[in-house]
């Protein structure tokens, strides 16, 4: 069974932006980087007013913009611009841990059971781990891939069918 992602519709009635600026430097040498956050604030027709912070992403979106955002509970997992027939699928493979707090726990503890054993619990360990990491990965891939389609999809819905909020007929808010 498919769950349907919750929807938020409304006009865009604000945008701002923070540039972020963080770094490490150690006696001169060290590098900087810059996030640079968005903010849209979205008006439903029944004028409820939220606020939604994208972070590194183009947000396609200005002051006035009838949009929908699709949201996976309560963050953002696509924007649908109906202004300006723009979508962008928030859906990133980084958002996909490769290794848990537990398993980095689980290898630390191995490890130091691995040294006890000689020469040959370490070459099996490490074996055990490639393979182990490849698996996860595979994993990894393939939760992103199921993720990211669910969400075009759902996108492909809402341009064949636009929520009722940006076409001026009914309330478009919806919990799945």
């Amino acid at each position: 069974m498919k769950v349907k992602l919750a929807q938020f519709c409304g006009e865009v009635v604000a945008t701002d932006h923070l540039e972020e600026v963080s770094g490490t430097s150690m006696d001169g040498t060290g590098y900087t980087w810059t996030d640079v956050h968005r903010q849209v604030w979205i008006r439903s027709r029944d004028g409820r007013e939220r606020q939604f912070t994208f972070t590194n992403v183009d947000v396609p979106a200005r002051t006035g913009h009838r949009v929908a955002l699709l949201l996976d509970g309560d963050r953002p997992v696509a924007l649908i611009n109906f202004s300006t027939d723009q979508c962008i699928n928030l859906v990133a493979l980084k958002q996909f841990e490769l290794f848990g707090a537990a398993e980095a726990f689980a290898f630390a503890a191995l490890l130091v059971a691995a040294g006890f054993t000689a020469p040959s619990g370490l070459a099996i360990l490490s074996i055990g781990t490639i393979a182990y990491a490849l698996v996860k990965y595979r994993a990894r891939r393939h939760r992103y891939r199921r993720a990211f389609t669910r969400v075009e999809e759902q996108i492909r819905h809402n341009v064949a069918h636009p929520p009722a909020d940006v076409t001026d007929d009914l309330p478009c808010s919806t919990e799945p």
